[in-house]
């Protein structure tokens, strides 16, 4: 196994992985007596079902971070989502000839309005970063197409003997709040940039640590 560092911005909550049914019930009862927030058991029993069903689908699509911060930015109300995930993918003998490869891909399946480029890592790999707006259909929106802007950061996980096979790391940032991006960009660079690897576990986790 593989090991994926990373720090974790502040201003982003986490959305707990793999909780089991009674771990979040825990969760959402925790949450409440942390903001002062009374709840009847119905409601605790609803939240906490719909918690365990995207925390077990976090799970299973590799999910190592998820995240969501909301608030207000000079004055305007904000959100955005920040993920990290670690899925098997065999890229071959070349990580930058992957990191590349995957950039064109992807900017070509997404069309017009997205660009992408490769960059090198502190971790010693390449990251085909990828930008743009995708429009989804949020129901109870109006209206209910709402723009996101989005960068995605696909990093080759580095070879190692202990991997049965080689995976790709994916780094999602998204916010309907365009106006916002330059606010948000540091953190999401600040979080590539701290990426590291290791096949053993190190000693004290840091805020993202979980194997790929």
């Amino acid at each position: 196994m593989m090991y994926a560092y990373f720090d974790v911005p502040v201003a982003f909550d986490p959305v707990p992985v793999g909780l089991s049914p009674e771990e979040s019930v825990e969760h959402i009862v925790a949450r409440r007596e942390r903001a002062g927030v009374a709840g009847t058991t119905d409601d605790t029993t609803r939240q906490a079902t719909q918690l365990h069903a995207l925390s077990r689908t976090l799970r299973s699509l590799g999910t190592l971070f998820s995240g969501v911060a909301v608030g207000t930015i000079d004055g305007s109300y904000s959100m955005a989502t920040l993920q990290v995930a670690a899925s098997e993918l065999t890229y071959g003998d070349s990580a930058e000839t992957a990191a590349e490869g995957a950039m064109q891909s992807v900017v070509a399946a997404r069309g017009a309005g997205w660009t992408g480029a490769v960059y090198p890592l502190p971790c010693g790999q390449p990251a085909a970063v990828v930008m743009g707006r995708r429009v989804y259909q949020l129901s109870g929106a109006d209206p209910s197409a709402v723009p996101f802007s989005e960068l995605q950061a696909f990093v080759p996980v580095p070879d190692d003997p202990s991997l049965p096979r080689q995976a790709m790391l994916t780094v999602s940032f998204s916010t309907p709040a365009a106006a916002h991006w330059e606010t948000y960009m540091p953190l999401v660079t600040g979080l590539l940039r701290s990426l590291t690897f290791s096949a053993t576990p190190e000693n004290g986790d840091g805020d993202g640590g979980a194997g790929a």
